[in-house]
């Protein structure tokens, strides 16, 4: 973890999904997503926001579906991402 910022980068939220994968190379896609959301998701959003690390922004009910859509796209390519870690430890070195 980056300890300046104390946040997670890409590469080692991938290195976190191929470790659990090795150990369960047959775990469903959503499952795994669920448990590495936590890692995706500020620990403690009061203290963030407090303290000037994290804001919240307003979606106007207009774009409540536009911002459900991009949600769910970004959920569709992380589980895209651990399917091709599955494959590629699949085939192994």
């Amino acid at each position: 973890m980056c300890k300046e910022e104390g946040k997670m980068t890409k590469a080692q939220i991938l290195r976190k999904i191929e470790a659990i994968l090795r150990e369960d190379i047959n775990l469903d896609g959503n499952l795994l997503f669920t448990r590495i959301e936590g890692l995706l998701a500020a620990a403690d959003k009061t203290e963030s926001f407090v303290s000037g690390n994290i804001g919240y922004v307003h979606i106007d009910e207009k774009r409540q579906e536009e911002y459900q859509e991009w949600e769910k796209n970004i959920k569709q390519e992380w589980l895209e991402t651990i399917e091709n870690i599955r494959r590629g430890l699949k085939k192994g070195p």
